[in-house]
């Protein structure tokens, strides 16, 4: 199973995306709907879901894989 975008926050980055047990891969977003938009470019890109996380952490939504 391939491995997932995150959109999550943290005090040093805000919101952002990161590869599932990795890093992040992109903390530019400033809101969470900016790094949604951004998490599913590149899960169109690769073809890999999102899971949106809260400001706590905690499991928000999950968006399926892009089929291209």
């Amino acid at each position: 199973m391939s491995r997932a975008y995150y959109v999550v926050h943290s005090d040093r980055h805000g919101w952002h995306v990161k590869l599932e047990r990795g890093q992040a891969v992109d903390t530019s977003p400033t809101k969470q709907s900016t790094a949604i938009d951004r998490a599913k470019s590149l899960a169109r890109k690769n073809n890999r879901r999102i899971v949106v996380n809260t400001r706590s952490g905690a499991t928000r939504r999950h968006i399926k894989k892009y089929e291209s």
